[in-house]
């Protein structure tokens, strides 16, 4: 039997399939929604943003093309310095907590904002306290750390990290892409079966494995028997 099949026989194999179609989706849907239930632990995000000029004297107010030009090449430096581990040990010495640097590190996230001389420092944690006290302590260490590396420009924070509110548990984003790898394995699955499915069901099975066109089929006749007679 050809194992090629066309976009109508695909069609027909999904419509015979789909309820266990279904029920896969929908146990895809549900083992991703209880492992990320279960086993993820939800994270809140605290920022705080802080903004880089290349002059530390701030009293001379006009400010050039170059200028904002050079405070934007220092912000990656300055991220650089974000996540060293004097800077990060500095900020554990602050806090209550024993962090070691690598850990606060695997914590924080810095970008510059919209290739401006602003740059945002997030910070996860279980607890929205917590990553609201970590990323306000990395402000208020991150200045005097960087200017003694960088010995140039300056940074001076814009806003303070607030208490997150919302957490970043991906349940629902787990269960959809639970839904649709359930969908397609499912799929594969009753195709692939039907490929291999060397069982004639219809005369067009039959045409196709010898070439020859049928003349007729014999119908199926139920038996039965009459009250009195045959």
């Amino acid at each position: 039997m050809d194992n090629e099949l066309d976009l109508r026989q695909v069609f027909y194999i999904i419509r015979s399939h789909l309820l266990s179609i279904l029920l896969f989706t929908i146990a895809g849907g549900l083992i991703g929604f209880l492992i990320t239930y279960f086993l993820v632990t939800p994270m809140y995000t605290a920022s705080v943003s802080m903004y880089v000029t290349n002059n530390e004297n701030r009293s001379d107010t006009s400010i050039t093309n170059g200028d904002l030009t050079a405070s934007q090449g220092l912000v990656d430096t300055y991220i650089v310095v974000l996540e060293s581990d004097t800077l990060l040990s500095n900020t554990a010495k602050e806090l209550p907590y024993s962090y070691t640097p690598d850990e606060l590190r695997n914590m924080i996230s810095a970008e510059a904002i919209n290739d401006t001389e602003a740059f945002r420092v997030k910070v996860k944690n279980a607890d929205p306290q917590v990553a609201q006290l970590i990323a306000n302590t990395i402000a208020k260490t991150a200045p005097d750390e960087i200017k003694r590396v960088v010995k140039a420009g300056a940074v001076e924070v814009i806003d303070y990290a607030r208490i997150p509110q919302t957490a970043d548990w991906p349940v629902t984003r787990n269960a959809v892409i639970g839904a649709l790898s359930g969908l397609t394995v499912a799929i594969l699955i009753a195709i692939v079966s039907a490929m291999f499915d060397n069982v004639i069901h219809t005369e067009e099975d039959i045409a196709d494995i010898i070439s020859i066109p049928v003349i007729g089929v014999i119908p199926k006749i139920d038996k039965f028997v009459k009250k009195g007679g045959y």
